[in-house]
C-alpha cells in the first residue's frame, strides 16, 4: 500500500515543481568576432546579446569604457544597435573607426557580455596590382604572381586571369591555383607571344583592378638542377576546409616531386591529392598538421620547398551547470569543457566583471578551467561566463546563478495512523532546500537506527526536492511513537511529526530530562507505546496543563511550552496515560530553562578626526558565565594601536585613544553563554572635511582628442564633486553644471574626462566637492582648447577633362602656422621638378587656402590626391579622387562563337575613359571588301556586354571592329577580328533532275549541283529519294546516298519495282546538314512478263471432244505492264505415256472452249497472262479428260475355220476406243448361201481379246 502512496505522491510532486529561474539571457549570435566594412557605405551592427524578458542592451570599448553618440559618425540605437555612418578620411578616429567592441545584456538574471568584437573601417584608397615578366623553358612550368600591395592584401583578391585580353578559363595547359596564381605547364614556343593579366576585385568597395601585361620568355631546354617556382609557407587553416601548399619547379630534365609528412611519405588517403599546382588536402583533419616537404629532383640536383601546416578545431564552450538556482552558504562549481585546438587562455567574468580569486572565490584546473565558490552569498548570484580564447579566436558560454534563502522547508509529509502489529508501514517526507537538504529520522526523540525493520531510503528529484521514506516491517509495540523528520543543510532546518501507534498493551518510554532555552518554544513528547489508550494529560506541580496560553497540548500527547520562561517553566512535568476507566500510568521529566544573553542598544556617536572614543557593551540578563567579544568588519578586535578593550563579568568596553580614517567600520559585541551567542552590530562612521589631494591647473586641451582636467579629494563621507563651467575667456560670470554625458564623465578619482574635447568647451571650469561636514571646498582652472590641424574643405571627388587645365582646392584651420603638403598617391608634390604642377597658397581669414593647379590633366592623375595640412598639434589629411575623363579605350573584342548564319561576340570594355559607357557600335563586313561596305549594329546598350550578329551567309570570311562611346567621345576602332562563318544545309536544291527508266526494274536519275551561292559550303553528296506511286503503297521515300563527283551527277536507282511508277527527289548535303529537296519528278519502269499466273484456272469437260477453261486474272501487281491477253496450252496424254501435239489458243477473255478434242483422251492445261514483253509465268498443269464417245472398230479382225460349223473370230481392240470397252457384238451372215444370218452374240469384255 505505501508503494502506491509513493508513486502518486511523486506525480503530485512533479506537478507542483516549483518555478524555474524566471528571467534568462542568451546569445543571438555569439560568433561575431569581426566587422569590417567600407568608409563609403558605413556598417550597422546589432549587439549579439539579448535577454527575456527584455534586456538593456549596451555598447562598451574593450576597455571598459561607455561608448557615447559622436553626431553622424557614431550612434546607439535604442535597440541596442550599434551604427558608424559613413565618413570621410579626414573624418577618420581609431578610437571609433579601428577598435575592439563589446555588447552586454541586463536584467533580472544578471549581466553577460559578447566576445570582443573587432571593428575596421576599410578606406577607399589607391593601389595598383602588378605581374613580373617570368621566364621558363620550353617544355617546363611558368608561373605568374598577381602582386597586391599588403595594405589592401586583406580585401583584394584575384578573380580572373587573362591572356591577350581574353579571360582564360583554366583547362589544357592553364591553372589558376586557390591564392590566385596562373600556371602554364609545358610551356611552348608562342607562349612568349602572348601578354598576361590578373583582374582583382576588392572585397568591400567592390571595385576591380586590371595589372599590367606581363610577358614570359621562352628559351630551350638546357641541363639545369631544378629550382623552386612556387612553394608555400608555415599556416593555419581551419578543420573541415581544404588547402592547397603549392609547389613546382623549373629544371631539365623535369624534375620529379615527391611529397613527405613529417619526414615519411604521405599516407594513402583519397583526400589528398597531388596536382600540378600542388598538394590539395580536402576535409581538413587536426591529424593532418605536421611538417611537409616538397622535394624535387632530376639527374643534376635536387631543391625543396619546407611549411608547417596547422590545422585548428574552431574553440568550444560548455558551462556547466546551465542554470543553477541554490541556497545562500553554498559551495558552487562551475565547469569549463572547452574543445579545440590547444595552446588558449581562459577567463572567467561575472556580470561582466573580471573574476578575481578571494577567500570565497577561487578558480581551479590547469587550464583555469574550474570556478569554485565556498560559503556563497547572495552577492555571488549572476550571469557567469566562461571565456576562451586563442589568437584571433574566442569562444564563451555562460551560466545563470541564483543565491536565495536556502532554508529547508517540509513541502508533504505523513499522517498519525494506528497499525497492527506486524503490520508494516511507510512514512514520506518531502522537503526543499538549497542546497538539497538532507533527511534524518528519530521516533520518540531517539535517532532511528538502520536495522532489518527500519529502512530509510532517500533521494533528490531534478527541481531539488528531496525525498525520504521510513519503511518499517513487521513492526511491534516499541515501534510505535512520535516519529520525526527533520531537513538539515548548511542554511538551517526544519522538522515535522505525528504519532504512529501500534496496538498493543499501552507503557510510557523513560522520558529524559529537558533543557529548554528562555525565550524560545520547546516540545515534550510523552513517549507512550502501544494502543488504544484513552488519553494522555500533562501535569505540573499537580496542576492540569495547560494552565496558561503559553502551554499546548496536542492530542498525540505534545506538549509545547511557547517562549520559555526560567522561572515560570522550569521544574517537574508530569505525562498520564489512562489506559482503562479506572487505570492510569505515568513518567516524569525534569524541565531545565537556561536564559541567553540580552545586550542592551548601544551607537556610535558622530566621530571627526581626533576625538576619544568609548563604547560600552552591557549584557542586561542571562546565565552566567558570560563571554564578550569584539569583531570589526568580521574581524576579532585585538587591543592596541590605539584601541582599547576592557571586559568585566557581564560588561566590556571598546576604547579608540584618537579616532582616524582607519577607523570606520561595522563593529560587533558578541555575548555567548551555554544557552546561546546573540551580537549587535552598529557602524563607526568617521566624519573627515573635503580636502584637495590634486588641484585642478590650468592645461591646454587639443581638439577632438581625449583630455582629463585633474581634481582629486578625499573625506568622509566620501565628498560628493561637482565640476561647473563657464564659457569665454574672460573673468567667469557665471559657472553652471557640466552636462555629463557619454562624452563628459567624472572620473572615479573626481578628474573630469573630456572624450573628445570640442572648441564648445574652451573656458573656466571649476572642482566644487563637499560632503556636509566643514566647508566645502573648490578650485578652478582654465582650459584652453588648442585646435590641430583640419582639413575643412576639399572635394571629395572631382573631374577633369584629359588636355585641359585643372585646379584643386584644399582649405585648412587650426593653431597657426600651418603647412599644406600635396601628395600624388604617396608621392609628395613638388612643383619644381615636375613643372606641369603648380601649388599656391593664402590666407583667407581664419582658414588657409591651397591649390593644386595640373597643366594639363593627363590620364596619370586619375588617382587620389592628398592635401596635408601640418601644424604643432596634429595633422590631418583630405583625399581627393581626381577622375580624369577622355573617350574611352575601344574594347576588347572576343568571339565567343561562330555559327553558319551568326556569331557570338563578347567584348570588355577596360579603360571607359573615367566616363560612364554610353554604347557600342559593332561594324563587320566581307574580308575581301572595304570598310566602305560594311554593315553596323549601332547604340547597343552599355549594360550589354555580348551580342549576336545574325543573317550572316554561311562558309563566309568577315572583318569585325568595335567601338565604345562616352559623354567625352568615341574611342578609338578595336583590334579588328577575322571569323570564318560555319558552313549551313544548302539552300537550293539540285537542277536539272531527269528520270530515264532502263530496265522493268532500273531509273537512271541525272541532276546538276544546286546553284553556287546557294551551297553553304562545300556539296559532299546527295541523297536520292525515291518512292512508289503506285495506288497503295505507302508514300515513303526511300533514300541512298552517294558522295558528290562534279557538277553533274548521275546515279541508277535498282531493284525497282516492274512497271511502275516512282517519283525521285534529290537534295544535296554539304558538312552542315541537307538542302532542300528539288521537285519530284515521275517515272515508270520498262514492262516485264508477268510475275504470277493467272488465278483460280479451272477446266471442265462438256462432251467427248469440248472442253471449257476458265480463270481470273492473276493480282494486278504481279502484272508488270499492260496485260494484252492470255495463251491456254494444252496436249494430250496417251496411255503408253507419250504426248500428243502441244495447242495453245490465244484470248482476251478469261474462259475458252477447245473444240476437236481427242475423245476419251486426258489433256494437260495450262494458262498465261502475257503483256508487251512476253509470256508470263504458267499456272500449275491441271488435268482433264474427255467424256467417251462410241468406241471405233475393232481392228485386224481374222476368222479362221475351226471346223464345219464353227469359225474361230479374233480382233484387236479398237485404235479408238473412246471410252472403256465393256463388250464386244459379234455379226455373222452366209452371203450367197441363201442361209438367214445367224444371230448377233454379245461377248462380255473381261480379258483383252
Amino acid at each position: 500500500m505505501w508503494l502506491v502512496t509513493f508513486l502518486l505522491l511523486l506525480d503530485s510532486l512533479h506537478k507542483a515543481r516549483p518555478e524555474d529561474v524566471g528571467t534568462s539571457l542568451y546569445f543571438v549570435n555569439d560568433s561575431l568576432q569581426q566587422v569590417t566594412f567600407s568608409s563609403s557605405v558605413g556598417v550597422v551592427v546589432p549587439c549579439p546579446a539579448t535577454g527575456s524578458p527584455s534586456a538593456a542592451l549596451r555598447w562598451y570599448l574593450a576597455t571598459g569604457d561607455d561608448i557615447y553618440d559622436v553626431p553622424h559618425i557614431r550612434h546607439v540605437h535604442a535597440n541596442g544597435t550599434l551604427q558608424l555612418y559613413p565618413f570621410s578620411p579626414s573624418a577618420f578616429n581609431s578610437f571609433i573607426h579601428d577598435n575592439d567592441y563589446f555588447c552586454t545584456a541586463e536584467n533580472a538574471a544578471g549581466k553577460i557580455r559578447s566576445p570582443n568584437i573587432r571593428v575596421k573601417a576599410v578606406f577607399r584608397e589607391p593601389y595598383t596590382v602588378r605581374v613580373e615578366d617570368q621566364r621558363s623553358m620550353r617544355g617546363n612550368m611558368a608561373v605568374f604572381k598577381c602582386l597586391i600591395p599588403s595594405s589592401v592584401q586583406e580585401y583584394v583578391s584575384v578573380v580572373s586571369w587573362e591572356k591577350d585580353t581574353v579571360s582564360i578559363i583554366p583547362e589544357n595547359r592553364f591553372f589558376i591555383t586557390y591564392h590566385g596564381g596562373l600556371y602554364i605547364s609545358d610551356v611552348q614556343k608562342e607562349d612568349a607571344l602572348s601578354t598576361y593579366r590578373c583582374i582583382t576585385k576588392h572585397k568591400y568597395s567592390g571595385e576591380t583592378r586590371q595589372s599590367n601585361g606581363a610577358r614570359l620568355s621562352v628559351t630551350d631546354p638546357a641541363e639545369s638542377i631544378p629550382t623552386i617556382l612556387d612553394g608555400f609557407h608555415s599556416q593555419e587553416v581551419w578543420a573541415g576546409h581544404t588547402v592547397e601548399l603549392p609547389c613546382t619547379a623549373s629544371g631539365y630534365p623535369i624534375p620529379a616531386i615527391r611529397w613527405l609528412k613529417d619526414g615519411r611519405p604521405l599516407p594513402a588517403d583519397n583526400r589528398w591529392t597531388n596536382h600540378i599546382t600542388g598538394l590539395t588536402i580536402s576535409d581538413l583533419r587536426t591529424e593532418d598538421s605536421g611538417t611537409y616537404i616538397c622535394e624535387v629532383t632530376n639527374t643534376f640536383g635536387s631543391a625543396e620547398a619546407t611549411g608547417t601546416l596547422t590545422v585548428i578545431e574552431p574553440l568550444h564552450v560548455t558551462l556547466t551547470p546551465k542554470k543553477l538556482k541554490t541556497g545562500i552558504g553554498s559551495t558552487v562549481i562551475l565547469s569549463c569543457a572547452l574543445m579545440g585546438s590547444p595552446e588558449f587562455t581562459i577567463r572567467w567574468y561575472r556580470n561582466t566583471e573580471l573574476v578575481l580569486p578571494n577567500e570565497a572565490i577561487s578558480i581551479r584546473g590547469l587550464s583555469n578551467e574550474t570556478l569554485l565558490i565556498t560559503s556563497a552569498q547572495k552577492s555571488h548570484s549572476g550571469a557567469y561566463q566562461c571565456f576562451a580564447s586563442r589568437k584571433a579566436q574566442t569562444a564563451q558560454d555562460f551560466a545563470i546563478i541564483v543565491l536565495e534563502d536556502g532554508t529547508p522547508r517540509i513541502i508533504s509529509s505523513f499522517s498519525e495512523k494506528v497499525v497492527n502489529p506486524g503490520e508494516q508501514f511507510s512514512l514520506m517526507c518531502a522537503a526543499k532546500g538549497a542546497p538539497p537538504p538532507t533527511v534524518t529520522w528519530a521516533l520518540d526523540d531517539e535517532p532511528i537506527v538502520r536495522d532489518g525493520s527500519h529502512r530509510t531510503n532517500q533521494y533528490t528529484m531534478s527541481d531539488g526536492t528531496t525525498i525520504s521514506h521510513m519503511n518499517v516491517t513487521g513492526p511491534q509495540i516499541r515501534d510505535g511513537g512520535v516519529y520525526r523528520c527533520t531537513a538539515r543543510n548548511s542554511v538551517g532546518s526544519a522538522e515535522y511529526q505525528a504519532r504512529i501507534n501500534v496496538r498493543g498493551p499501552p507503557s510510557i518510554r523513560a522520558m529524559r530530562n529537558i533543557t529548554a532555552v528562555a525565550g524560545r518554544d520547546t516540545l515534550i513528547n510523552c513517549r507512550v507505546i502501544g494502543y488504544p489508550y484513552y488519553s494522555i494529560k500533562w501535569y505540573k506541580d499537580a496542576l492540569l496543563l495547560p494552565d496558561n496560553h503559553r502551554q499546548v497540548v496536542f492530542e498525540n500527547g505534545t506538549l509545547k511550552l511557547t517562549d520559555v520562561q526560567k522561572g515560570m517553566d522550569e521544574g517537574e512535568y508530569l505525562c498520564s496515560v489512562l489506559i482503562q476507566p479506572q487505570l492510569s500510568i505515568s513518567q516524569s521529566v525534569h524541565v531545565a530553562v537556561k536564559v541567553p544573553p540580552l545586550i542592551q542598544p548601544f551607537e556610535f556617536p558622530p566621530a571627526s578626526i581626533g576625538q576619544l572614543l568609548y563604547i560600552p557593551c552591557v549584557v542586561s540578563s542571562g546565565d552566567m558565565p558570560i563571554r564578550i567579544t569584539w569583531r570589526k568588519d568580521g574581524q576579532v578586535i585585538i587591543s592596541g594601536s590605539g584601541v582599547t578593550i576592557e571586559s568585566k563579568e557581564f560588561m566590556s568596553s571598546l576604547q579608540i585613544s584618537s579616532v582616524s580614517l582607519k577607523h570606520n567600520g561595522n563593529y560587533t559585541c558578541i555575548a555567548s553563554n551555554a544557552a546561546a551567542t546573540v551580537s549587535r552590530e552598529r557602524q563607526l562612521i568617521v566624519r573627515v572635511p573635503p580636502r584637495f589631494v590634486v588641484q585642478p591647473n590650468n592645461q591646454d586641451g587639443i581638439y577632438g582628442k581625449a583630455g582629463v582636467l585633474n581634481c582629486s579629494v578625499d573625506g568622509y563621507p566620501p565628498p560628493k564633486v561637482m565640476w561647473k563651467h563657464a564659457k569665454g575667456s574672460g573673468n567667469p560670470q557665471q559657472y553652471h553644471p557640466v552636462p555629463l554625458t557619454g562624452r563628459i564623465q567624472i572620473l572615479p578619482n573626481s578628474s573630469l574626462l573630456i572624450r573628445h574635447v570640442l572648441e564648445e568647451d574652451i573656458g573656466y571650469y571649476l572642482c566644487q566637492a563637499s560632503n556636509g561636514v566643514g566647508t566645502d571646498i573648490s578650485k578652478s582652472m582654465f582650459l584652453t582648447v588648442k585646435i590641430p590641424a583640419m582639413i575643412t574643405s576639399h572635394p571629395n571627388t572631382t573631374i577633369a577633362i584629359k588636355g585641359h587645365a585643372k585646379e584643386l582646392n584644399c582649405t585648412a584651420r587650426g593653431e597657426r602656422p600651418i603647412i599644406i603638403r600635396w601628395e600624388k598617391g604617396d608621392t609628395v608634390i613638388d612643383p619644381d621638378r615636375v613643372m606641369r604642377y603648380a601649388i599656391t597658397t593664402k590666407d583667407n581669414g581664419d582658414e588657409v587656402v591651397s591649390t593644386l593647379k595640373l597643366k594639363p590633366a593627363d590620364r596619370g592623375d586619375s588617382v587620389f590626391f592628398s592635401c596635408h595640412a601640418i601644424n604643432s598639434y596634429g595633422e590631418d589629411r583630405g583625399l581627393i579622387q581626381l577622375t580624369v575623363q577622355e573617350p574611352p579605350d575601344p574594347p576588347e573584342l572576343e568571339i565567343r562563337e561562330v555559327k553558319a548564319r551568326s556569331m557570338n561576340l563578347r567584348w570588355t570594355q577596360r579603360f571607359d575613359g573615367n566616363s560612364i559607357i554610353t554604347g557600342f557600335d559593332i561594324e563587320y563586313k566581307n574580308k575581301s571588301d572595304s570598310w566602305d561596305f560594311k554593315q553596323s549594329t549601332r547604340n547597343i546598350s552599355p549594360t550589354i556586354n555580348q551580342a549576336n550578329i545574325v543573317d550572316l551567309h554561311p562558309a563566309s570570311v568577315y572583318s569585325i571592329r568595335m567601338y565604345s562611346f562616352n559623354k567625352i567621345g568615341r574611342s578609338e576602332p578595336s583590334k579588328e577580328l577575322t571569323i570564318s562563318t560555319e558552313e549551313a544545309a544548302p539552300d537550293g536544291p539540285p537542277m536539272d533532275v531527269t528520270l530515264q527508266p532502263v530496265t522493268s526494274q532500273s531509273i537512271q536519275v541525272t541532276w546538276k549541283a544546286p546553284k553556287k551561292e546557294l551551297q553553304n559550303g562545300v556539296i559532299r553528296g546527295y541523297q536520292i529519294g525515291y518512292r512508289e506511286n503506285s495506288p497503295g503503297s505507302n508514300g515513303q521515300y526511300s533514300i541512298v546516298e552517294m558522295k558528290a563527283t562534279g557538277d553533274s551527277e548521275v546515279y541508277t536507282l535498282d531493284n525497282l519495282k516492274k512497271f511502275a511508277q516512282y517519283g525521285v527527289v534529290v537534295q544535296a548535303f554539304n558538312r552542315a546538314g541537307t538542302g532542300p529537296s528539288s521537285s519530284e519528278i515521275n517515272a515508270t519502269t520498262l514492262e516485264d512478263v508477268p510475275s504470277q499466273p493467272p488465278e483460280n484456272v479451272r477446266a471442265l469437260s462438256i462432251t467427248s471432244d469440248v472442253a471449257v477453261i476458265s480463270w481470273s486474272e492473276p493480282p494486278r501487281s504481279t502484272l508488270n505492264g499492260v496485260l494484252k491477253g492470255y495463251r491456254v496450252i494444252f496436249w494430250s496424254l496417251y496411255i503408253d505415256g507419250e504426248w500428243g501435239e502441244m495447242q495453245n489458243i490465244t484470248t482476251m477473255r478469261e474462259r475458252v472452249e477447245l473444240r476437236g478434242m481427242e475423245k476419251f483422251t486426258n489433256y494437260s492445261v495450262q494458262v498465261l497472262a502475257y503483256t508487251q514483253a512476253g509470256d508470263g509465268v504458267r499456272s500449275s498443269v491441271l488435268y482433264i479428260q474427255t467424256k467417251e464417245d462410241v468406241p471405233g472398230p475393232p481392228a485386224g479382225i481374222k476368222a479362221v475355220p475351226s471346223s464345219a460349223s464353227s469359225v474361230v473370230v479374233s480382233w484387236l481392240p479398237p485404235t479408238k476406243p473412246n471410252g472403256v470397252i465393256r463388250k464386244y457384238t459379234i455379226f455373222c451372215s452366209s452371203p450367197g448361201s441363201g442361209q438367214p444370218p445367224c444371230h448377233p452374240k454379245m461377248l462380255l469384255v473381261t480379258t483383252l481379246e
